[in-house]
């Protein structure tokens, strides 16, 4: 078959198919207007028109074309628009090839089909975008820091005291003697309770037991007068003037 007739016969049934939206410029030449969707099923946010004029040996050669009347496509999805009719024409030469360039053409206007938006548009969500990734690694940088943190880390930097001035288990065992020793000694304690009752406590059970046998006053000091520390409760000296006057 002759280039000639195959190319009329494909025009022939370009016509058929788009109807309107195909316009005859001459017996080689002619555009398409390709839309998502049909019209008044969707709302169509793209569309493009494409300019087809046949070389002399088409369809054994790749027609010249370009894509016109372009609208809602940024420059980006433009070229990959173009690239993809570049690709299914040279995966169609010598066949008829025009029906499956629109078919590329409305399938990627369809995964397109979005509404343009303004510039004052494009900038808000670029700066919502921004704003977003900063709060991520704010995010991500708290995280961090809590992690790289030591759990313990206050006792790691304490600085201690020389080993030599350290307090041991024998250490203690011989402070303690020599301190129950003295408590005894002044009567504050008796032999047999020095590991049983606690200085206050001892202080407090002797100052209840007044009159009864083998109860003493409580702590008396050399001149036989009950004396009470308040310090060394941990107490404040005036809560024992307190004390005092109520019991007058």
């Amino acid at each position: 078959m002759a280039h000639e007739e195959e190319q009329a016969l494909e025009i022939e049934a370009l016509q058929s198919i788009f109807d309107k939206e195909f316009v005859s410029i001459s017996s080689r030449e002619f555009t398409i207007k390709l839309l998502p969707f049909p019209a008044g099923e969707e709302e169509n946010y793209v569309e493009v028109t494409l300019h087809v004029t046949y070389t002399d040996t088409y369809p054994d050669e790749a027609p010249d074309w370009k894509l016109e009347d372009v609208k809602g496509l940024g420059d980006e999805k433009l070229e990959l628009l173009q690239k993809n009719v570049e690709e299914t024409i040279e995966s169609s030469i010598g066949m008829a090839m025009i029906y499956s360039v629109t078919e590329a053409c409305q399938d990627f206007l369809k995964e397109n089909n979005q509404k343009e938006l303004s510039m004052h548009e494009q900038m808000m969500l670029r700066q919502a975008a921004e704003e977003g990734g900063e709060d991520e690694e704010e995010d991500e940088d708290e995280e961090d820091e809590e992690e790289e943190e030591p759990e313990w880390k206050g006792l790691t930097e304490k600085t201690l005291c020389p080993e030599n001035e350290r307090v041991t288990p024998e250490t203690f065992g011989a402070w303690k003697v020599k301190f129950d020793a003295e408590m005894v000694e002044i009567g504050l304690l008796k032999r047999d309770e020095t590991k049983a009752r606690t200085g206050k406590l001892i202080f407090t059970a002797e100052g209840q037991g007044q009159g009864q046998e083998g109860k003493s006053d409580g702590y008396k000091d050399k001149s036989d007068v009950l004396v009470y520390d308040a310090a060394l409760f941990g107490e404040d000296a005036d809560d024992l003037d307190d004390l005092e006057e109520e019991d007058d």
